[in-house]
C-alpha cells in the first residue's frame, strides 16, 4: 500500500508538471504570435519607409536636374547678353 500511495503521489506530480508545461507552452505560443505581429508590423513600416525614401531620392534627382538646367539656361542667357553688348 505504501507503493500505491507513492505511485499516486508521483502520478499527481507528473500531472502537475505536465499541466505546468502545457500552460508555459501556451504562454510561449502566445508570445511567439505577439512577436510575429510586431515583426510583421515592423516589416510593413520598413517597406513604407523604403518607398518614401525612394520617392524622396527621385524628387531630389529631379530637383537637381531642374537646378542644373536653370543654371545652364542662366549661363546661356548671360553669355547671349554679353555677346550682344560686344556688338
Amino acid at each position: 500500500q505504501h507503493l500505491t500511495s507513492e505511485l499516486h503521489t508521483l502520478r499527481a506530480q507528473v500531472e502537475a508538471a505536465t499541466e505546468a508545461h502545457e500552460r508555459k507552452a501556451n504562454v510561449l505560443c502566445e508570445e511567439v504570435a505577439a512577436a510575429a505581429q510586431v515583426r510583421d508590423s515592423a516589416l510593413r513600416d520598413a517597406e513604407e519607409a523604403r518607398a518614401q525614401l525612394e520617392l524622396v531620392v527621385e524628387a531630389q534627382a529631379v530637383g537637381q536636374w531642374a537646378l542644373l538646367e536653370a543654371q545652364r539656361e542662366a549661363r546661356e542667357s548671360q553669355e547671349e547678353r554679353e555677346e550682344q553688348r560686344r556688338l
